[in-house]
C-alpha cells in the first residue's frame, strides 16, 4: 500500500493537468465550429406574375434568375427586384445551366447558348434527334443524350462536337451527372459511368428498383432508388460499397466532405457518414418531400408538398426554421449558397405563374424599434439623514495649567495695560 499511494498520487496529477487542457481544446473546436447560412426565416422581397406557367425549372445566379415558359420563352428576371430585364424566343422542357456567364439551354431538337447578362445569342446547334435526358456540364464541355441512344459530347466554347458514342438500350427516363472525373447516367436500375475524355463506358452496375439521379462526391456516387434504398458505389470501379435502408422511396441525396443526407418518402431526412454509411442522426420531416434536399453552409434546405420550405443544422439534424408557401412549386427553389446581407438569396417559381424573391431577415440586422422612455434608468437611492459631528468640546480644568499662545500673552499685557 505504502509503493502504491505514490502511484495514486501520480495519477492523479495527470489527470488534473490533463482535463483543463481538454476541456480548452474542446472549447476551441467549439469556437471554430462554423454557424449555419441564416437562409430562413425570410421575408418576401417581391412578388412578379410570369407571362405563362413555367414549362421546367428554373435556374439562378449572381444577377438574374432564368425561367423557362410553356409559350416557348426564356425570361431573364433581376434577382433583386423581380423586373423582366430580357427574354428570348425558345422552347425548352429542360432547366437551363448558367456558368461562367454563359446560359445553356436545350431544345427539343437544339442546343443554345447566350450570354447570361443580355440575352445575346453566342451559338446555337440543330441536333438530328430529340432530346432524351437534360443537359449535363462539366467545365468545359456540355453532354447531351438523344434518341435513341446517343451520347454527345459538345464544346462550350462553340458548340462544336467533340466525339459522339452510343451507349445502348436503356429503360425509363434517363438523368445525367458530371464531375471531372466522369459522367453518370442512371436509367431504370442501372447506373453507368463513361469517360470524360471519349465516352467508352468505364462500369456499369445493375441495382433495384427504379433510380433517381445520381449525386457524386469526392470517391462516392450516390443514387436512390424505389426500393427504398440509398446506394453508395465506388466512384472510380462501380464497386457496391454500402447501402442504407429507408422506410420510403428514397427521393434524392446531397453530400458534403463529412454527411450524406438522404430524404425519403417515409417523412424522414437522415444524415449518414459519407465513407461508412453510419447514421449520424434523423430528423421528422412536417411535410412529404418533393425534391432532393441540398445542402451548403452547415444546413440542409428541404422542399415539401404544402408547400413549405425547412431548414436543418446539418451536423445535428435539429430543425432551424421553416416558411410555407402560397403555392405548389415548379421544381426546386433557386438558392444562392452564398447568402449575402440585404440581398435577395431565394426565389421561388410556383405553377400558378409566379416568382416569388425571398430574403433571409437573419441577414437585415434591423435596429429595435423605438419605444417611449417609462422609467428612468438605474435604482433609486435613499438619501441618507444628516448627522452632526460627534465632538465635544474640552472641559476646562482649574488644575491643569493653562498655556497661552504668544498672541494671549500680548492681550492680557496690553489689557493690564
Amino acid at each position: 500500500m505504502a509503493h502504491a499511494l505514490p502511484t495514486y498520487v501520480l495519477l492523479l496529477c495527470c489527470c488534473l493537468g490533463a482535463c483543463p487542457q481538454s476541456a480548452f481544446a474542446a472549447q476551441q473546436n467549439a469556437e471554430r465550429k462554423p454557424l449555419p447560412v441564416p437562409l430562413l426565416p425570410a421575408e418576401e422581397a417581391w412578388s412578379v406574375s410570369l407571362p405563362s406557367a413555367p414549362s421546367a425549372p428554373g435556374t439562378l445566379d449572381e444577377s438574374h434568375a432564368y425561367i423557362p415558359l410553356q409559350t416557348g420563352q426564356i425570361v431573364a428576371l433581376n434577382r433583386e427586384t423581380g423586373d423582366d430585364e430580357w427574354s428570348i424566343a425558345f422552347a425548352s422542357s429542360w432547366a437551363p445551366i448558367v456558368s461562367d456567364g454563359v446560359l445553356y439551354a436545350a431544345g427539343p431538337r437544339e442546343l443554345q447558348a447566350v450570354r447570361a447578362a443580355s440575352g445575346e445569342v453566342v451559338w446555337r446547334v440543330s441536333l438530328d434527334a430529340e432530346l432524351i435526358a437534360a443537359p449535363a456540364l462539366q467545365t468545359d464541355i456540355i453532354f447531351i443524350l438523344t434518341k435513341p441512344d446517343q451520347l454527345q459530347a459538345l464544346r462550350t466554347l462553340d458548340g462544336s462536337e467533340i466525339w459522339q458514342r452510343a451507349i445502348g438500350p436503356h429503360s425509363g427516363e434517363p438523368t445525367m451527372t458530371a464531375d471531372t472525373k466522369g459522367l453518370i447516367v442512371s436509367s431504370g436500375s442501372r447506373v453507368r459511368r463513361f469517360a470524360v475524355s471519349d465516352g467508352h463506358l468505364e462500369w456499369e452496375r445493375e441495382l433495384s428498383g427504379v433510380l433517381g439521379r445520381a449525386t457524386l462526391s469526392g470517391d462516392r456516387v450516390f443514387v436512390g432508388s424505389t426500393d427504398n434504398h440509398l446506394y453508395a458505389l465506388e466512384s472510380a470501379t462501380g464497386r457496391l460499397a454500402y447501402r442504407s435502408r429507408a422506410g420510403g422511396d428514397v427521393v434524392g441525396a446531397a453530400a458534403d466532405d463529412q454527411f450524406v443526407y438522404v430524404a425519403s418518402l417515409d417523412n424522414l431526412l437522415r444524415a449518414l457518414r459519407r465513407g461508412s454509411g453510419n447514421q449520424v442522426w434523423k430528423s421528422n420531416l412536417a411535410t412529404r418531400t418533393l425534391a432532393t434536399p441540398s445542402t451548403f453552409g452547415g444546413i440542409v434546405l428541404v422542399t415539401g408538398n404544402n408547400p413549405t420550405l425547412a431548414t436543418f443544422n446539418a451536423l445535428t439534424g435539429a430543425p432551424i426554421a421553416h416558411v410555407s408557401l402560397a403555392a405548389d412549386l415548379q421544381g426546386m427553389p433557386l438558392v444562392d449558397s452564398t447568402v449575402e446581407p440585404f440581398r435577395v438569396a431565394m426565389i421561388v417559381v410556383t405553377r400558378d405563374a409566379r416568382a416569388i424573391g425571398l430574403r433571409p431577415t437573419g441577414m437585415m440586422f434591423r435596429e429595435l424599434p423605438l419605444t417611449p422612455l417609462q422609467t428612468l434608468p438605474g435604482r433609486p437611492l435613499n438619501r441618507e439623514p444628516l448627522s452632526r459631528p460627534n465632538f465635544q468640546p474640552p472641559t476646562p480644568n482649574s488644575d491643569a495649567p493653562h498655556s497661552h499662545g504668544p498672541d494671549s500673552k500680548g492681550s492680557t499685557r496690553e489689557r493690564q495695560r
